[in-house]
C-alpha cells in the first residue's frame, strides 16, 4: 500500500459535492491506492461513532477549541477508514505493489 507520506493536501475553494446528499463536502481526497480512491467528508451524512463521524464532530467545534494536536490523527483515521471500506489495508512500512 502507498505511504502515508505519498499523500498531499490540497487547500481549494471548489469543493466536489457529497455523493450521497450533493451538499459541498468539508473534506475530499483522493488516494493513490489502485485506479485511485475519492473520500468526501460531509457534515451531513457523516455522523455518529465512525472516524468520519469524529472528523465531523471536531470541525464542528469553535476553531479555538478544536485539538488541533490530533486533528491529524482523525484525518488519517478517515482516510484508513474509508480506504479499508474499498478494501484497501494500511500496513505500516509497506508499498502498493
Amino acid at each position: 500500500m502507498t505511504d502515508m507520506a505519498d499523500f498531499q493536501v490540497i487547500r481549494t475553494n471548489d469543493m466536489p459535492s457529497c455523493p450521497r446528499c450533493g451538499e459541498p463536502a468539508a473534506i475530499s481526497a483522493r488516494l493513490p491506492l489502485g485506479d485511485g480512491i475519492d473520500l468526501f467528508l460531509c457534515l451531513r451524512c457523516d455522523t455518529g461513532n465512525t472516524p468520519a463521524g469524529r472528523l465531523v464532530a471536531i470541525l464542528g467545534l469553535p476553531e479555538d477549541q478544536r485539538p488541533a494536536d490530533l486533528l491529524p490523527d482523525f484525518v488519517v483515521a478517515w482516510i484508513r477508514d474509508g480506504a479499508a471500506a474499498q478494501g484497501w489495508v494500511w500496513v505500516p512500512g509497506q508499498r502498493e505493489p
